[in-house]
């Protein structure tokens, strides 16, 4: 018999026998405190087993059935959107415009607009000279941290704004390009959205 087994089995004897009134059988104070140590070690024994056990079950990916799932976010973003103001900027007067001007608005499932870090891919691409599909122009990228310095929330303007330059001064040719926004959340979800930005005044 294991020593744990038997010191179990002492225990319980022991109070069997006080509780019939046989004071010669019962265990001394020292064999209790040993009795009750064991039963402790073979607990926290069972204890980590189980733990091992559930740690190999989600590296799995298995999930337990009693575990409750995380209440889900209300206001997780589930689109994003150009608002208002998204254009291309021309500053110098000079032919062609300078930049682009984007404001980019994470979106909840009600459509509002909600305040959401991640990180962002803005494409600017121009139509084929063939009329094709728009090939890339030039491509910004935002870190977590550097497009939190982006927001704005004022004067009636809610959502991330920048003003993107053309790389070297190169100034993109024709009439209108097309703009495509890659918001990627935290949770990992890529969020799209893209638009037809004339690069000239229409008349």
């Amino acid at each position: 018999m294991e020593p744990s087994i038997r010191a179990a089995a002492l225990l319980a004897c022991g109070l069997l026998v006080a509780a019939a009134g046989c004071g010669d059988l019962t265990l001394s104070r020292n064999e209790s405190i040993r009795a009750l140590m064991a039963q402790n070690r073979e607990l926290q024994d069972k204890l980590l087993a189980a733990e091992d056990r559930v740690a190999d079950l989600e590296a799995a990916g298995a999930e337990p059935a009693d575990r409750p799932r995380p209440p889900e976010d209300p206001f997780r973003a589930l689109a994003i959107r150009f608002g208002g103001g998204t254009a291309a900027v021309d500053e110098d007067g000079e032919a062609g415009p300078d930049g682009l001007h984007v404001v980019l608005q994470p979106l909840d499932a009600e459509g509002d607009v909600v305040k959401r870090a991640g990180r962002l891919r803005v494409e600017a691409l121009l139509p084929g000279n063939d009329g094709g599909e728009p090939g890339p122009f030039h491509t910004w990228t935002f870190s977590q941290g550097d497009l939190a310095q982006t927001w704005v929330d004022s004067l009636g303007v809610r959502g991330y704004v920048m003003t993107l330059r053309w790389p070297g001064g190169r100034t993109p040719a024709g009439e209108a390009m097309r703009v495509r926004a890659r918001f990627t959340t935290l949770g990992g979800e890529g969020l799209e959205a893209e638009r037809r930005l004339p690069l000239a005044p229409e008349p």
